[in-house]
């Protein structure tokens, strides 16, 4: 009977549960898409990237699943809020709370249905289409293959359905608690009291992310790289919880403004923001994951990357590098090299990772990052890696050198002996060399191959780059002879400065592609959910705005005091998406340069909060000429 009763109120009430369905046919379809890519990469062969598509789809996921939440969360409750009436005379009729909560919840299972056909459709087109993507930027091969499996199809359908059930949970229970007798006084003034439940616990979820920024802010740079995305979730929850106080704040500040220089209309705009503070901060709450989400996936790679290029422009002394365009170079390669006319010196590196040992007994604890494995050779005549600490000119056998951040973590300077660990995750005793400052980019450690030989799981080492530095005078018989060498070892690439920093851009351009990827998907998700909410906000007045129109109020009038409504929205929006992001990015990069001041961009500045504002205000205004073209005495019928 419930059942029923919530079907019949889906299809009695299109226009409330429109943004509803959107919202949840946009989550269907990036749920699908992880899915679907999730499925792919864990059945794909060896060789076929399955691996690069699972670490992609991975993070990508967990941010998709947040931002859905966010969007059904606020569709949802605006749903249930704007039916508060009907919901109070179920209640009047003797309609029990439970019935009440049980109703609610059907109805989001219907939506659910309604959209899972289109929804999973579009995620199986989208998925089609990012794979395409991928294959054409060389990030995964050619050979990769989709799984379209109904599992994966299902799990989608059926996270969305409990995400849902989530997000009504609080709404529905906050609905049944109305009491009979006091129903209907009760559905048509809006809620003034916030939970206490809700404000401690959006407390308490804004106290931990402070904290964690805190923490963040002594770690290493990539560290904070790689949590700044769960920084904004975890900053963003709280603003969630805690939007009702946000929109109460924002309404009287933003609307005693707006009274004070437009006292007509800014009268009325103060008296709505303030007895519906609610629904302004339900607006603001996801335009303020807009503007922060996309700042933070801008900007942290464009510093990292920036930061980066810096380091590498001070480390590089070498005049030549050779890598290959296959898997590596041979081990030989750096005895072949060193051996060519011209060549003063010739040093190897090889990516690997290594693990300082804390406790003994655990060999896995304690800090640990990504390791150069360098041949015999004076290191510091071809990379300036900006020792601190010690020297890092020839390291012996039972040497490291360590960068400032490792050292930092591990708590050790020049001279001390540490316990290591390396790919075969056997200790070995080795003493601090060095201590150095230019590691973005490089490497938390440095090793000698005759250290690391032994721990390689028995494989041939393979080097990544062996950096050149001509004797004086004669570098043009170096690049003679280094030519000759890549006529003979085809794949070997002989890179001058420029055409390595080249490269290096190459690479940063296809890893931004995975960013602008990622961006552009749920960018355009939370534009959706900007939409349907300020739609929605805008579509339920209706109603109000007929009865200021019967009591002499102009249609100019109402539009600009929706505009002004509109505009303290975006404003609110934007002040608290970018105190979010800000808070985010200075940390990120005092953990990355030692400055809390982060480099931003200002046109990718004016980007994210020009087009936040536009899209808002666009859809502001034409939500309201659409809901003043109705007649004054229809639209009040309609409200009823």
């Amino acid at each position: 009977m419930l059942f029923l009763l919530a079907w019949w109120s889906v299809r009695a009430r299109k226009v409330s549960f429109a943004g509803s369905l959107v919202a949840m046919l946009c989550a269907q379809a990036l749920v699908t898409v992880c899915g679907v890519l999730l499925d792919s990469g864990h059945r794909a062969a060896p060789g076929q990237g399955g691996t690069d598509v699972v670490s992609f789809v991975v993070p990508f996921g967990f941010i998709c699943l947040f931002v859905m939440a966010f969007a059904i969360s606020g569709a949802f409750a605006l749903s249930v809020q704007q039916r508060t009436r009907e919901i109070a005379l179920l209640r009047a009729v003797a309609a029990t709370p439970g019935q009440v909560r049980r109703m609610v919840a059907y109805e989001a299972l219907v939506v659910t249905v309604l959209a899972a056909v289109p929804g999973c459709g579009l995620g199986l087109l989208l998925a089609v289409g990012l794979r395409a993507c991928l294959v054409t930027q060389g990030l995964i091969p050619g050979v990769f293959r989709l799984h379209f499996g109904p599992a994966s199809i299902s799990i989608a359908v059926l996270i969305c359905w409990v995400t849902a059930e989530a997000a009504v949970w609080s709404s529905g229970r906050r609905a049944s608690r109305v009491r009979a007798v006091q129903a209907l006084g009760e559905a048509s003034v809006p809620r003034r009291r916030v939970g206490v439940a809700r404000t401690c616990l959006g407390l308490a979820v804004l106290i931990g992310g402070v904290w964690g920024l805190a923490v963040i802010r002594g770690s290493g740079g990539s560290d904070a790289a790689n949590t700044a995305g769960a920084m904004v979730m975890v900053l963003m929850t709280a603003v969630g919880l805690l939007a009702p106080w946000i929109g109460k704040l924002a309404g009287s500040v933003l609307g005693l403004l707006c009274q004070l220089l437009f006292p007509v209309v800014g009268l009325l705009v103060k008296s709505n923001l303030t007895a519906a503070f609610r629904r302004l901060g339900t607006a603001a709450t996801p335009l303020a994951l807009t503007v922060a989400f996309a700042a933070v996936a801008l900007f942290v790679p464009q510093m990292k990357w920036h930061e980066m290029s810096k380091q590498d422009r001070q480390r590089m002394v070498a005049e030549r590098i050779v890598q290959s365009a296959g898997d590596g170079l041979p081990d030989s390669a750096a005895a072949t090299i060193s051996g060519a006319a011209g060549v003063g010196t010739a040093v190897a590196t090889t990516g690997s990772y290594v693990t300082v040992v804390d406790d003994p007994e655990s060999p896995q604890s304690g800090p640990g990052g990504i390791a150069q494995i360098v041949s015999d050779g004076p290191l510091d005549e071809v990379l300036d890696l900006g020792v601190v600490q010690g020297g890092i000119g020839q390291l012996g056998a039972g040497d490291v050198a360590l960068s400032e951040d490792l050292a930092r973590r591990a708590h050790v300077r020049a001279g001390d002996e540490v316990r290591v660990t390396l790919e075969d995750d056997q200790v070995a005793k080795a003493r601090v060399a060095a201590v150095y400052s230019r590691s973005r980019g490089f490497g938390d450690a440095v090793l000698p191959q005759r250290l690391a030989a032994g721990h390689l799981y028995g494989r041939p080492l393979l080097l990544d780059a062996v950096y050149v530095r001509a004797q004086p005078g004669r570098e043009q018989q170096l690049d003679d002879s280094l030519a000759s060498l890549h006529r003979a070892e085809p794949s070997w690439q002989v890179l001058d400065r420029d055409a390595y920093r080249a490269e290096a851009l190459r690479r940063q351009d296809a890893s931004m592609t995975v960013t602008y990827l990622l961006l552009g998907v749920v960018t355009v998700f939370t534009s959706i959910s900007v939409v349907n909410t300020l739609v929605m906000t805008t579509m339920e007045r209706s109603g109000e705005f007929a009865l200021l129109r019967l009591v002499g109020a102009t249609r100019r009038q109402v539009a600009r005091m929706m505009l002004l409504e509109t505009a303290v929205i975006v404003l609110t929006a934007l002040l608290v998406g970018s105190l979010v992001a800000g808070a985010v990015l200075a940390v990120f990069s005092q953990a990355l340069t030692g400055s809390s001041h982060p480099r931003l961009e200002g046109a990718t500045l004016a980007l994210i909060l020009g087009g936040a504002g536009a899209l808002a205000l666009a859809t502001g205004v034409s939500t309201t000429r659409i809901a003043l073209r109705q007649r004054p005495s229809a639209a009040l019928r309609g409200a009823e």
